[in-house]
């Protein structure tokens, strides 16, 4: 099985996206040229040579997501799902060694964001009560609203907000798949622009602060899923951690990480892809931003590697 996705990673994303960008011109051919050429110019690396990133990039080329990273550095709605939804084991034992088995299966900011998923669900899923509304900003596919059990909740509302145009398109046919299409409303809408005005019980974020470097801007965000919920209503955000080379106050528990995992990481995302999602905050930043727009009993909760924290915060009653 390959995880291709060749019609999702020539569709179109919206202006205004911060998550993934917008050249599709560009063939595959000439964008691997390119990073070729810049990978070139800027020489050996420590722990990697130039042929040994250039052999990466080609590897990347092969594989949808491998593609999709190379040209947007970011991530999409559809490849976002895939890597949180990817069950251990999909990938044929027979292609261990190649770099998507290893992408799926192994990168330690992948398990994390895929724990972190599992989190948000359990948290979301205590959190749903008959009659409640929940939201999902920016949304995505949507899953972490879309896969709960309903079945003794009548009465939800879930509404979806996201810029990009093929998200909500996506979302509504999952919505449509696991028949809650009647539950469900979508808006393209920019996160900060929110126009819910106190009106949702439960809002669940993951991703916009991974590509936001401005503090002040996230806590303008934060500012912004305030005033969507009501008064008592509770925020499920997450954010990223940074790593030890990156910072004294890294919370990494580095006995949960594979080390050449985290190594061929820092190589793709940081030397190869120049990922956008390079911003990272700690728990105390976190905590600052969140009570400065004004939530109160934030409470984290940690994936194994202390990589990628789920934060449950309330807007006072």
């Amino acid at each position: 099985m390959s995880l291709t996705g060749h019609s999702i990673e020539s569709l179109a994303t919206e202006p205004g996206l911060i998550s993934h960008g917008t050249d599709h011109e560009e063939t595959d051919a000439a964008l691997l040229e390119r990073v070729h050429a810049r990978l070139q110019a800027a020489g050996d690396v420590p722990g990697a040579t130039v042929q040994h990133m250039l052999s990466l990039a080609d590897a990347l080329a092969s594989f949808g997501l491998g593609r999709f990273l190379l040209r947007h550095q970011g991530l999409n709605a559809y490849w976002t799902h895939q890597l949180v939804t990817y069950q251990p084991g999909t990938l044929p034992a027979g292609s261990a060694e190649t770099l998507e088995y290893q992408m799926f299966e192994k990168l330690p900011a992948v398990l994390a964001t895929r724990e972190r998923f599992g989190i948000f669900r359990s948290q979301l899923q205590a959190l749903m009560k008959p009659g409640a509304t929940a939201a999902s900003v920016p949304c995505g596919l949507m899953g972490e609203l879309l896969l709960l059990d309903y079945s003794n909740l009548p009465g939800v509302s879930l509404i979806g907000v996201d810029l990009d145009q093929d998200a909500l398109d996506s979302a509504r046919a999952l919505a449509e798949t696991r028949g809650l299409a009647e539950h469900i409303s979508l808006h393209r809408q920019d996160a900060w622009a929110l126009d819910l005005r106190a009106s949702v019980d439960v809002l669940a974020s993951n991703g916009l602060n991974l590509y936001e470097p401005d503090d002040g801007r996230v806590t303008e965000l934060y500012c912004a899923y305030r005033d969507a919920l009501r008064p008592g209503g509770t925020l499920v955000t997450s954010f990223l951690t940074p790593p030890p080379a990156l910072s004294p106050a890294s919370p990494w528990n580095m006995e949960a990480t594979d080390p050449k995992a985290l190594a061929l990481q820092a190589l793709l995302f940081v030397k190869i892809i120049e990922a956008k999602w390079q911003t990272f905050r700690t728990h105390a930043q976190t905590t600052a931003q969140l009570q400065r727009a004004g939530f109160v009993n934030i409470r984290f909760i940690d994936d194994r590697a202390r990589m990628f924290p789920t934060v449950i915060a309330q807007r006072p009653r």
